[in-house]
């Protein structure tokens, strides 16, 4: 019953200030303008995370017991970070290392006083326990890195939103199944939101989420996501068991995960920065193979779904280094299938353009 009213909640609330932050923002200018850098042709609000984040936080706070709020202050500390951080970047453009900075001091909050934090390497390589000086900084280290990976992924209308739902159902579900119920229904009301914000983002978008609800987003699941490694082995959920929590976390995670791994590579081998926005997304490779926005979005998260199923099913047989390498496997299948289109169609000269009259939206860090 708790679940169903966070998500009623959080749903409601979000879906009555979404029209609310678009109208004010139109009225005020406060829009994301195209320039040279990005591809999206019409100037768009881009402060939809503000509904994700009202609407999620006032869900959960009002459904979980006040008892296990108390053991949350922390996240919710660092996602009031996080959520000041991104407003501030969407109004008005932060320097990188302000916001690293700021991610950082975020993930250290739940690191070090919540005690959300990786173990080791959970058998990975055969490394289980590692000291702390490796574990502290190594998990700030993922964290920051999944918060900007949901930021690299916002660069068609619904991607984020979608794969975002699916994860944090995902380990909402597993959380009510161990008995963590604050991580549950926290997971379950942030989802809420999101949903609420897809009414608004689907193509054609109305609303961007910005940087502050793709950080939002990351750094939430990022949490969940080492949360739920530290407390699901050997456990039933829906009947599938999971013995092997690294590589059911980065199954669910697989979409963000890769995507950010293979624009990193690509750039790196072109000989530009890494931290350079360009159009090598998978995103992006699909939209120039004439898909559009839904198509695109569907396709995506149809990958993520078919990974973490499959992640599931061979979780009795395969251990975490086993599961993982089938997750970049099937997804690198896909990028492979991709290039090989995308340069027939090149060679053909028939490779759609990306630039197009639709709107597309591409995120300051993409």
């Amino acid at each position: 019953m708790l679940i169903i009213l966070a998500i009623t909640t959080a749903f409601t609330v979000a879906f009555i200030l979404l029209p609310v932050i678009i109208k004010v923002s139109r009225s005020i200018d406060l829009l994301d303008a195209p320039d040279r850098r990005k591809i999206h042709n019409v100037s768009t609000p881009a402060l939809g995370g503000i509904g994700i984040f009202i609407g999620g936080i006032t869900a959960a706070t009002m459904t979980i017991p006040f008892a296990e709020l108390a053991g949350l202050k922390f996240l919710f500390f660092g996602l009031l970070i996080i959520f000041f951080m991104g407003l501030r970047d969407d109004i008005s453009s932060l320097v990188a290392k302000h916001k690293l900075f700021a991610q950082i001091f975020a993930a250290i909050l739940i690191v070090v006083f919540s005690d959300i934090q990786l173990r080791g390497l959970y058998g990975i390589f055969g490394i289980n326990e590692m000291p702390i000086w490796f574990n502290i900084p190594f998990t700030i280290f993922v964290i920051v890195a999944l918060t900007n990976s949901f930021n690299l992924i916002d660069g068609v209308d619904g991607l984020a939103g979608s794969v975002s739902i699916l994860i944090l159902t995902f380990f909402g579900t597993a959380f009510m199944f161990l008995g963590l119920d604050a991580y549950g229904i926290f997971a379950f009301s942030i989802a809420g939101a999101v949903f609420a914000f897809l009414f608004f983002n689907w193509h054609p978008s109305k609303v961007f989420m910005g940087d502050t609800g793709s950080m939002i987003l990351g750094f939430v699941i990022s949490a969940l996501a080492i949360e739920f490694i530290n407390s699901s082995p050997q456990i039933d959920i829906l009947g599938l068991s999971i013995n092997s929590p690294v590589g059911v976390a980065i199954g669910a995670l697989i979409v963000p995960i890769f995507d950010t791994l293979r624009v990193f590579v690509i750039r790196f081998i072109n000989g530009k920065n890494p931290l350079d926005p360009d159009r090598n997304h998978l995103h992006h490779g699909l939209l120039k193979l004439g898909f559009n926005h839904s198509q695109v979005t569907l396709t995506l998260l149809g990958l993520n779904v078919f990974i973490l199923l499959t992640i599931l099913v061979l979780d009795s047989f395969v251990g975490n280094l086993g599961l993982i390498l089938t997750s970049i496997a099937i997804a690198g299948g896909l990028s492979l299938i991709l290039g090989l289109k995308l340069s027939k169609k090149r060679f053909m000269g028939k490779e759609a353009a990306v630039l197009t009259k639709s709107n597309l939206y591409i995120s300051k860090s993409a």
